[in-house]
């Protein structure tokens, strides 16, 4: 898995990157009710979680998430030593190693599993740290449309609907879509909902980076048209009604 490692390296490095001293009390837009060192803790503790899962067989359970240090001033290097551990995980497994997952039936109990959610974890709370740094007067603001690498976002769009979705919906968190919408991007289509449906009720075209921070509720679909980033075809209130539940947690 050493691509999958190599992306969870890049992002948590861009990540570290942005956790300055200056910033670190800086609240997260992306993620209220946090600081950008409590968005440290969290992504700090999320890659102890999942190398303790990457070493848990499928049926067992790798505990509950690290809280991380309470001195703001400890986040940076703590976080540092967390992603630096989950990396050599992922590097020295396959991508077929069993091991536990919360995915359920949606993918295969597989390190494969961590190596694509930790990728996706990691550069969305990158982009909310670079962000909240951009809202803050402390660093330039990241490109909605290009922020992210178009494959790599294009396979987090497909994680939201393929896995993230469904897991939302079996777990209670929103109830199942009441159509499909498509999400299509230059590289590759995903459908959210659409059990059933003959066709999608609204398609969205457009950068998959855009699409991803709009499916993970960084942006909304109101903004993304008047900018023109992302083009709609079929039913705008479809797609909103589509968009406004918890499609991920």
């Amino acid at each position: 898995m050493a691509r999958a490692a190599d992306l969870v390296e890049r992002e948590a490095g861009r990540l570290a990157a942005a956790l300055r001293p200056e910033g670190l009390a800086v609240v997260v837009p992306g993620c209220p009710g946090w600081t950008l060192a409590d968005l440290a803790r969290h992504t700090g503790g999320v890659h102890r979680w999942a190398r303790a899962a990457l070493g848990t067989a499928p049926d067992g359970s790798p505990g509950g998430e690290p809280s991380g240090p309470p001195d703001d001033d400890a986040v940076p290097a703590w976080f540092a030593v967390g992603a630096g551990e989950l990396v050599a995980a992922l590097a020295s497994l396959s991508p077929a190693a069993p091991c536990w997952t919360f995915a359920a039936a949606e993918a295969p109990a597989t390190a494969a599993f961590w190596a694509r959610r930790q990728a996706h974890e990691t550069a969305l709370h990158r982009w909310d740290a670079e962000s909240a740094l951009a809202a803050a007067g402390l660093a330039a603001a990241p490109d909605p449309a290009t922020w992210l690498g178009e494959d790599v976002a294009a396979d987090g769009v497909a994680e939201v609907a393929d896995v993230m979705l469904p897991r939302q919906v079996r777990l209670g968190r929103t109830p199942a879509l009441p159509g499909a919408l498509a999400l299509e991007s230059p590289s590759g289509r995903s459908l959210l909902g659409g059990a059933g449906a003959p066709q999608p009720a609204a398609e969205l075209r457009g950068p998959a980076p855009a699409l991803l921070l709009l499916v993970w509720g960084r942006t909304t679909l109101d903004a993304e048209l008047a900018t023109g980033r992302l083009a709609l075809a079929g039913s705008r209130d479809a797609a909103a009604r589509l968009l406004s539940g918890a499609l991920t947690p």
